[in-house]
């Protein structure tokens, strides 16, 4: 039987950290405070834009606007994919191939639905097929079927029922045109019409959206959402803002068709790329949320996912350890904000109980202590690089000025050492947390502080684990944010202070 068996659930509750491949996410989702207005009026759909960093759950939140489409009302289509051809530079990408490819989906999505309803079809007008023919030709002429199974994949909340029809009627290399035409009893419009036809729909794209919203609401829907995610994910942008936002710069500038009456663009973005966002936001117009999660918020998070995967019989962490001791509140903790580092972290405490008893019925303090250790190690590596890792466990302490890691650390100059200590904050592993007077020196000087919990444990990481919190761990009462200080490292006479608001802490 397997560890996870054993502690009560049917199946593993932390095997997966991708929301995408969550079936039953809607089961445990926590939806953030602002989440029903992402969802809005879909009479009266908004765009709207999504700031969250890797992990606090983008895409979570995405998946639950596609599984509400279905009773709210609107047509859902996601786009998630960029594909770019040979030699096309982040440069070359304009509105027009943003929006060729939002109209795809779109189309693809309608004819989808289409199918289930094929007396609206018979219902349209002469011109109305026509113009569906047209939609067909311009942006569906060159698929075959593989190629409409790779655009359906992406298509997360077209029902799988629709999926099947097109794996069903298209074969792998059969056009897809021929079988639309005749399905839908539509006439085939010759190639040099529908050459013509092309280029003059390469000249009215938001026109098209309209059009397109007219036929969608001929089968029963109030609205269509685009829901943008993902665009830091293709192998032109990666880890780069700067990139990531430049491919989208040409949606997310486009005040007129984010207003475009019926239509609702959501997006999902990494928040690294808000710097250069501000530039062209207007959030007067298109509202902005920030995803953040609090601890108290995160332990609701691995409560409902404890819950659903044992069936209801394991409600919290803690009463699965050997002997409880709140350790709910610590493991979100140790999350830093993040669901999916939370989820890692329990799962790599199931794995190393497992190897170090696999018979077990209860977890051991011992598996959590080794575990948040290598937790924090893999964060930080991934995060900060081994480098700064290094750098930082030689300084040892989470409180620290620039002539301490100057002088008594790395040997080197204050220019030198301000020079290290700025990689480390733009990195986001270090801040600024204060000032102090460091005696003899009677002017005030920059207090720098270690504000990753992971980053902190792994400086201590020969102190057990509830040893290393009780030692420093002081919430803040005003903005409720984890400050995890040794108060010995301040000066006398200064006081502590959070590093969020700047608020005393004692």
């Amino acid at each position: 039987m397997a560890l996870y068996e054993q502690l009560g659930f049917e199946s593993h509750p932390f095997l997966k950290t991708n929301a995408a491949e969550e079936e039953s996410l809607q089961s445990y989702f926590v939806p953030p405070p602002y989440f029903e207005s992402i969802i809005g009026d879909p009479k009266l759909p908004n765009s709207s834009v999504v700031l969250a960093p890797r992990g606090a759950g983008k895409t979570a939140q995405r998946r639950m606007v596609e599984i509400a489409s279905s009773q709210s009302g609107y047509l859902a289509v996601t786009y998630d994919r960029f594909e770019f051809s040979a030699g096309q530079k982040l440069s070359d990408i304009t509105l027009q191939y943003h929006l060729r490819n939002v109209i795809t989906r779109v189309l693809i999505s309608f004819l989808s639905y289409l199918s289930e309803w094929p007396e609206v079809v018979k219902s349209f007008s002469k011109e109305e097929k026509k113009q569906l023919a047209i939609f067909i030709n311009a942006y569906l002429g060159g698929l075959t079927g593989d190629g409409i199974q790779e655009l359906l994949n992406e298509l997360k909340s077209l029902p799988e029922k629709f999926k099947e029809f097109w794996r069903k009627n298209v074969g792998f290399m059969e056009s897809v045109i021929n079988f639309l035409l005749k399905a839908y009893e539509l006439e085939k419009i010759d190639l040099p019409d529908a050459k013509q036809e092309e280029k003059r729909l390469g000249e009215t794209y938001k026109y098209q959206l309209e059009s397109l919203l007219t036929l969608v609401k001929r089968i029963g829907f109030k609205s269509i959402y685009i829901l943008l995610d993902r665009p830091d994910e293709t192998e032109k942008t990666g880890n780069d803002p700067n990139s990531t936002y430049q491919l989208i710069q040409p949606l997310m500038r486009d005040l007129e068709l984010l207003g475009l009456p019926g239509y609702g663009f959501k997006f999902f973005l990494w928040d690294q790329i808000e710097p250069f966002f501000r530039l062209d936001a207007r959030p007067d117009r298109v509202p902005q949320y920030e995803l953040k999660w609090n601890r108290k918020s995160l332990a609701e998070v691995l409560s409902k996912r404890l819950v659903y995967f044992s069936k209801g019989a394991v409600g919290t962490f803690d009463s699965m350890l050997e002997v409880p001791c709140g350790i709910d509140d610590h493991l979100c903790l140790m999350a830093n904000g993040s669901p999916r580092n939370l989820i890692r972290l329990c799962e790599r405490i199931l794995a190393i109980q497992g190897d170090r008893d696999p018979k077990a019925r209860k977890i051991s303090m011992a598996a959590v202590d080794q575990a948040t250790v290598a937790h924090s190690e893999k964060i930080c590596l991934e995060n900060y690089g081994e480098t700064a890792l290094k750098e930082l466990q030689r300084v040892g302490r989470e409180l620290f000025t620039t002539n301490f890691v100057a002088n008594d650390i790395l040997k080197i100059t204050a220019n030198g050492a301000r020079n290290k200590i700025t990689s480390w904050v733009n990195s986001g592993v270090v801040a600024q947390v204060g000032t102090v007077v460091v005696p003899p020196a009677t002017r005030p000087t920059h207090l720098y502080g270690v504000i990753d919990p992971c980053a902190v444990r792994l400086m201590h990481r020969a102190l057990p684990f509830e040893e290393f919190l009780r030692d420093r761990w002081l919430p803040c009462d005003h903005c409720m944010t984890d400050n995890l200080i040794n108060i010995n490292l301040y000066p006398d006479g200064d006081d502590p202070i959070c590093r969020q608001c700047g608020r005393k802490l004692l």
